[in-house]
């Protein structure tokens, strides 16, 4: 099926009516934005009345000739060739449409009304009047129905049906894009898509096309079409601008300000431009009101223009608009904290980098500028939150009085029972993370919840978040969490991700995978980042690893082009955790480089950072950086929460790592082994036996192994922890045979790194059999495994890695360097040029991130 076949699924009611005006003669309107399929319908409809034996005359404006008098009809073949400078080719031109139109059912059809010459309309206007023929145009949605299109007044108005080229449903654009592609698409896909284009039908076509193009969509199981990225794409910008086109300069500074600040308050909003401008845009639909409360909030439609400002290179252009909200709302008496600048925490950053911290600095500052002002001109409990939630990411002390302040001053007993909720959630919040009185905010919420009507669950849903991630799961966490469909959205979806969050602690992933199924029914904006990284874990948890990978990557690269850097530290925290699981750690650096650069993070949830920070101090420990390893362990350490409930998010992962890299592997197990107990008298099943099982690895243990192997009895859905098992039992056990079956599950999982370490093992220890048939069985395997992975590095020791990363002469130069000596005495020592010796200090110095000679007596152990 033809593309502009596809783009009438969904029309046909409108089409029908239109071929039914037009055989009454009444004329129409289509009206629409850009890329809502206006002049396809045209098309549709002059194919209808032409095999209705209708005689359809069809005329197109056209932008770069509409100075030129008569252009338009005389590209439709009407009219004298020659230049229409008299009377004569005017009375000419107007003859031959007549004649065009004699047939008793004829019809004009106009494309592109608004880029038709004058001439050529006054001509069309004059033909209508004096034959009576219907005219179909089709013109811009807020370029109201007048008598010219330059606008030029008139005494009379033609009446003509207006057809609204409203945006598409859900269902229809779903059917167009999987007959497009010719295959199913993955719902949350389809969502994505229909999310970022509005409905416009267009805009999603050209998405599908360009993420088609770059591989940003691919078959899953040669079937179903998956987004595996990010779909925004540089193509996309010629879509884009063609959307904006003709928008005046002061309307495309509006748009771009509602872009820059977000969803904002109508009064905040009105402060920075002119009614006018927002009047135009909200004709051309291109922004859209939302009643929240007593407010009216205004953001930009559809969301994927939000992109393409967010992508916009012009730097200049996005200082001068900054400027001007910071000029404009700048002025509030918390402006100490409001204009704060986090520094970047990474300053080496590489480019991409440095320009992602660089925008998400200019949006968050706007951000606080314009929560600022709505808070100080109506400090209620929606504005607060608004406020509170800008200024968090903004580590001062003005920053966090003004917090402070903001919470314990706001009057809580105005505004709908949704924001007062909403407010005593981040207030428990704060009080429990920060405030470190977690009994405190448990009472505050217990008090309050009563006065908020069905509100009051997400007060209990708060609760339990609370007790799941600083103290022990709540045994009744399942009556508290339930959520009946009579409840309103929010609601449902505060419940259903506390669900999600309990149940992956849990390891119960068929039941959070079941409560994530109802949160993208009522979550179609995919907004709700939270769940989709549980998801992560879930598949992670359920041995499709690859299927987690492509989850978490494709809701950092989304949540990155669109700077919510709380969404990018949730899906790179689950990301790094699968990767370093699996052993490749390639992707991680950019996650991680991404989050370092944009400075410091939220104060909760802690567990994103406890995890983020764990999986930077073990991979550069690995990687022999051991000095950069130090650093992020003390920086997890000076967080003073427990360990976060799920795995990765715990403090002693660095230390082990650190333990296990100076040989002391003994020390490293028994460390991890009762930080994994305590996890598991916490109820956090899942992460506490990754501890136990990486414990039991470290330091085989056949009564550890027998707790782990009860303790897995529990979890029947753990599929990846048993693979881990069989390898761990094969390793307590020094069972070659049952290691190289262990292999197959490793591999199915996604744990490649295990895989590949399970088949060197194995022929290490057929090799001391004596076994040349199981030797060359597991090398072949692991030459398989290598080959499906071309290119990539697998790690394979673990947190059994060690100093080893040092070449032999490194080791040696390190040696004497740490003994005192210089460049030139080792040079002479061991006889090699002083450049020679110079070269390999600074490998060595650089593989253990170190940045002096003196540094080198704490590395004993790497030199050895």
């Amino acid at each position: 099926m033809r593309k502009r076949e596809l783009m009438m699924i969904g029309r046909e009611q409108e089409l029908m009516t239109a071929v039914e005006l037009v055989r009454a003669g009444v004329s129409i309107d289509v009206v629409g934005g850009r890329g809502s399929g206006r002049s396809t319908f045209l098309t549709a409809l002059r194919t209808r009345l032409v095999d209705d034996d209708w005689t359809a005359v069809q005329v197109r404006g056209v932008a770069s000739l509409r100075q030129h008098p008569l252009a338009a009809l005389q590209l439709a073949g009407l009219g004298p060739t020659a230049a229409p400078s008299s009377r004569g080719s005017l009375f000419e031109t107007g003859e031959a449409l007549r004649a065009a139109l004699r047939q008793p059912r004829s019809v004009l059809m106009i494309d592109d009304w608004d880029d038709l010459d004058e001439s050529s309309w006054g001509i069309v206007e004059t033909v209508r009047r004096a034959a009576g023929v219907p005219v179909v145009l089709s013109r811009l949605q807020g370029l109201r129905a007048r008598h010219t299109p330059s606008g030029l007044a008139a005494s009379t108005l033609e009446p003509a049906y207006v057809i609204d080229m409203v945006p598409l449903r859900f269902e229809a654009m779903e059917k167009i894009l999987e007959t497009y592609v010719s295959a199913p698409i993955d719902p949350g896909t389809t969502s994505r898509i229909f999310a970022k284009s509005g409905g416009s039908i267009g805009l999603a076509l050209g998405l599908v096309d360009a993420s088609l193009r770059e591989g940003r969509m691919a078959r899953h199981d040669g079937e179903t079409w998956t987004a595996t990225r990010d779909l925004w794409s540089p193509a996309l910008r010629a879509v884009l601008e063609a959307h904006l086109e003709n928008l005046p300069e002061d309307a495309l500074d509006t748009l771009e300000i509602i872009a820059i600040v977000g969803v904002a308050d109508i009064g905040t909003v009105r402060k920075l431009v002119d009614w006018r401008a927002l009047e135009l845009l909200e004709e051309r639909r291109m922004i859209r009101f939302i009643r929240s409360g007593e407010r009216h909030l205004v953001t930009v439609v559809p969301p994927l223009l939000v992109e393409f400002f967010r992508h916009e290179p012009l730097t200049t252009r996005r200082i001068r608009l900054t400027d001007l909200i910071t000029q404009r709302l700048g002025t509030a008496p918390s402006s100490s904290a409001i204009l704060a600048e986090p520094e970047p925490r990474s300053p080496h950053s590489g480019e991409r980098e440095a320009m992602f911290a660089r925008l998400l600095q200019e949006r968050a500052r706007a951000r606080r500028i314009v929560t600022a002002a709505e808070w100080e001109a109506n400090p209620s409990p929606e504005t607060a939150v608004r406020y509170v939630r800008a200024l968090m990411h903004t580590h001062t002390r003005a920053a966090k009085e003004t917090i402070a302040d903001v919470l314990s001053t706001t009057d809580a007993a105005h505004g709908d029972p949704a924001g007062r909720a909403d407010f005593w959630v981040l207030r428990a919040q704060w009080l429990a993370y920060v405030d470190g009185d977690l009994d405190a905010a448990c009472a505050e919420l217990r008090r309050e919840a009563p006065a908020l009507g069905v509100y009051g669950r997400m007060l209990d849903a708060c609760e339990v978040r609370l007790h799941a991630n600083l103290a022990t799961v709540p045994a009744d966490f399942g009556a508290r969490l339930e959520a009946g469909e009579d409840l309103p959205p929010a609601v449902q979806l505060a419940l259903l991700e506390t669900q999600m969050l309990v149940l992956v602690i849990l390891g119960r992933f068929a039941d959070a995978r079941r409560a994530f199924a109802f949160v993208e029914a009522l979550d179609t904006a995919h907004e709700a980042y939270i769940p989709r990284a549980l998801m992560g874990l879930v598949l992670l948890g359920e041995g499709r690893g690859e299927e987690a990978l492509q989850l978490l990557h494709r809701g950092f690269d989304e949540s990155h082009g669109y700077l919510d850097i709380d969404a990018v530290r949730a899906f790179a925290a689950a990301a790094s955790l699968c990767h370093l699981l699996a052993g490749d750690y390639a992707a991680v650096d950019e996650m991680l480089d991404a989050v370092f650069a944009a400075g410091e993070p939220a104060p909760f949830p802690p567990g994103l950072q406890q995890s983020l920070l764990a999986s930077a101090a073990v991979l550069a420990v690995r990687r022999g950086q051991v000095g950069a390893g130090e650093r992020f362990a003390a920086e997890l350490d000076a967080i003073r929460t427990p360990d976060g409930p799920l795995p990765g998010q715990s403090h002693a992962w660095p230390r082990v790592q650190l333990l296990a890299f100076d040989g002391r592997t003994a020390e490293a197990g028994e460390l991890l082994w009762s930080s994994s107990e305590v996890l598991w008298g916490r109820g956090a099943r899942f992460a506490a036996l990754t501890g136990m099982l990486a414990a039991v690895e470290l330091a085989p243990d056949p009564d550890r192994l027998a707790v782990v192997r009860a303790h897995l009895d529990e979890l029947p859905e753990a599929v990846t922890l048993r693979a881990h098992a069989g390898f761990v039992s094969a390793l307590v056990d020094l069972d070659p045979d049952a290691m190289t079956a262990a292999v197959p599950a490793l591999r199915r999982a996604g744990l490649t790194g295990l895989a590949l370490s399970a088949c060197q093992l194995a022929a290490g220890w057929f090799a001391e059999s004596g076994s040349s048939g199981g030797q060359r069985r597991a090398n072949d395997l692991a030459r398989e495994i290598r080959d499906a992975h071309p290119g990539r590095v697998i790690d394979t020791a673990r947190f059994r890695a060690t100093s080893v990363v040092l070449t032999e002469r490194e080791k040696e130069v390190g040696r004497l360097a740490s003994e005192g000596l210089s460049n030139r005495e080792i040079a002479a020592r061991l006889v090699l040029s002083v450049r020679t010796v110079e070269s390999h200090m600074h490998r060595v110095m650089r593989k253990l991130g170190i940045r002096d000679r003196r540094a080198l007596r704490r590395h004993h152990a790497a030199l050895a």
